[in-house]
């Protein structure tokens, strides 16, 4: 369960000058204090407290990566100038004068992030609270009423005239005056206008179109370290402005909850539109629509001479959650298209392949040493036009991502920074299980349930423990998913896997009066020996149990407290509403289309009009 909000008391809130109306609630999360206004006001969802620790996590652990680059770059080149004076025919005393000069000392880098869409602020707040090498942060949103309740929570989290440090949840003694609270609530006047902020708090109001914003920022000089993208919704419109608002080496962590999109099929023109690429109804849907999110960013920020590095990519329950590293070498982006792909996706089995849209080939100079790439054109297709394992048509997705989905390094970064026990957040047992998880996978693309091909054969699913021990046993790799639970990961073809499967048959047979024409199943058994048992190319030994099961199925880290996998967190839980309190205005489009349409309804609508008053008369 996702630790539910704490609620403080109203008149805990009065003390500090702020008023709770009728309507509003207040709530800590973590290190952050929160007035949260009416659902018209602005949006906050409690459910993704997840989203926001891991967040916290994840920029701490970029940050103390960042920082350890800019130290041992400061100490090269202080060794390199050190090396230089040693050379030079200064004068005896003038050498000396300078070598008994104190060193340099290096100074931890303060960074500055920009969290473009803030709502309530509570993720600016924690940041500031929480990550100790932050600098600033902008929180912006541009609706009024939004702003407004950042303002409130600022003021309550970093009053003028009493340490942080003082606030804490809300007693069960202070429980019992909740009635006498509330209503002195009710009743006190609100004063939002007289409310104070520390003068030494590091979160900065904007208040502002967020792509304006980012796009305000594209020089240089004025690059944020962190941009953080948490819509309502898809992130698109926004990742044009973003890669180019993030610094060289900064860290770009974006959220979609738009799964119905990216991860369904019934939406396939909306993905194209939004995401550059169309999703594809397997099995395997919610890592394509984290692959088609990392092309729609990696593709906004080639178009700058920039590519993406993806650090740790996320399906959590209902949203995407990706933290990339942004760099800008022109060289490094024509890499882009053989990162890149189609997915031909079987309509009955979901069997796959993958079309790359570009040949790289790296060489290393005998000479110098260095690495060369040569780039050309992908051959194919690479498949036929029906699937050689069940007969059936195929479906094209993407284009998508087919580069790593994670970054070695970072996870174990991350894991390290729960292991310090300096940065404590609510949902550290899933942080951890999910991130190992992650650290785990193969980066050969998509995944498949056990129970679900077992479903396409109409037979008995085989465990886990029988599925990785015939993978493992045959020289394939496995690992895990944190997708979905019970998911697996291989470098085996699909038809390897169907292979394991008919082995299984052999032991467990199907009901023949199951295997209808037309269907899956008929297609995938459709070929068998002289015994009348399923052929393979292949046979599995899923009875011998290999050294490496065990680790694959819990980990290669053990740890009890781990959740790899989250139940249910909340009744009825999900993306939530969003605020009412500010609707875009929306432009009536000039498109002929569009002309023609309005001028039909203004014809119907007369029409009918007439009709009433014909009948009428």
């Amino acid at each position: 369960m996702a630790p539910q909000p704490i609620l403080l008391a109203p008149d805990v809130v009065a003390k500090h000058g702020i008023h709770i109306k009728p309507h509003e609630a207040a709530f800590r999360e973590n290190s952050a204090t929160i007035v949260m206004p009416s659902k018209e006001a602005a949006f906050l969802n409690p459910v993704q407290e997840f989203n926001r620790d891991l967040s916290t996590i994840a920029i701490i652990s970029w940050s103390q990566m960042l920082d350890g680059e800019k130290r041992a770059r400061f100490d090269a080149r202080q060794r390199k100038q050190k090396g230089k004076r040693a050379k030079t025919d200064e004068p005896e005393a003038k050498r000396v004068k300078t070598e008994d000069a104190a060193p340099r000392e290096y100074t931890p880098y303060k960074f500055k992030i920009l969290e473009a869409l803030s709502a309530t602020g509570l993720r600016s707040i924690r940041y500031a609270k929480e990550i100790p090498l932050l600098g600033t942060v902008l929180a912006n949103d541009l609706a009024p009423t939004a702003v407004q309740a950042l303002r409130r929570n600022l003021a309550l989290n970093f009053p003028p005239d009493r340490p942080i440090d003082e606030w804490a949840p809300l007693a069960a003694k202070d429980k019992e005056e909740d009635a006498e609270g509330q209503e002195q609530a009710q009743t006190a006047p609100p004063s939002d206008e007289n409310l104070a902020i520390h003068p030494d708090c590091k979160v900065q109001v904007n208040q502002g179109d967020a792509i304006a914003l980012m796009y305000s920022h594209r020089d240089p000089p004025l690059r944020f370290d962190v941009v953080d993208l948490d819509p309502y919704g898809t992130a698109s419109p926004f990742l044009d402005a973003a890669v180019q608002s993030v610094t060289d080496g900064g860290l770009l962590c974006v959220t979609c909850t738009d799964l119905a999109v990216l991860a369904g099929h019934n939406y396939p023109e909306k993905c194209w539109s939004l995401y550059g690429g169309v999703s594809i109804k397997a099995e395997y849907s919610h890592e394509a629509a984290l692959r088609l999110v990392l092309h729609a960013i990696a593709s906004a920020a080639g178009k700058y001479g920039r590519y993406i590095q993806p650090m740790l990519s996320l399906s959590i329950d209902f949203y995407l959650r990706v933290f990339v590293r942004v760099w800008s070498r022109p060289e490094t982006v024509k890499q882009n298209a053989s990162q890149t792909g189609l997915v031909y996706t079987c309509s009955r089995c979901s069997a796959f392949h993958i079309q790359r849209m570009g040949r790289a080939t790296e060489s290393v100079s005998s000479k110098t040493g260095h690495a060369n790439w040569k780039f050309g054109s992908a051959s194919g297709p690479p498949t036929d036009t029906h699937c050689a394992e069940c007969g059936g048509t195929f479906h094209v997705g993407g284009p998508m991502w087919f580069g790593p989905l994670h970054d070695q390094t970072f996870c174990e970064e991350l894991l390290g920074t729960l292991d310090s026990g300096k940065h404590s957040v609510h949902t550290e047992p899933r942080i951890r299980g999910m991130v190992t998880t992650a650290m785990d996978e193969l980066e050969a693309p998509f995944y498949f349930h056990p129970a679900k091909i077992a479903g396409l054969f109409h037979c008995a699913s085989p465990s886990l423990a029988n599925v990785v021990n015939g993978l493992l046993n045959a020289g394939f790799q496995v690992s895990r998913s944190h997708c979905i639970p019970g998911s697996v990961k291989t470098d085996a073809s699909r038809a390897d896997v169907y292979d394991l499967y008919r082995t299984w048959i052999r032991s467990n047979p199907v009901n023949p009066e199951r295997l209808k024409d037309g269907s899956a199943a008929k297609g995938l058994l459709s070929r068998v020996r002289d015994d009348g048992t399923p052929d393979t190319k292949q046979d599995f030994d899923l009875e011998t149990e290999h050294p490496d099961t065990d680790r694959v199925i819990k980990g290669s880290t053990s740890d009890n407290k781990a959740v790899r996998y989250q139940m249910n967190p909340q009744a009825n839980w999900g993306p939530g509403t969003a605020a009412k309190g500010h609707r875009k205005r929306v432009h009536r489009s000039l498109a002929p289309e569009e002309i023609n349409r309005r001028a039909q309804e203004r014809r119907s609508q007369k029409w009918s009009e007439d009709s009433e008053q014909t009948d009428t008369a």
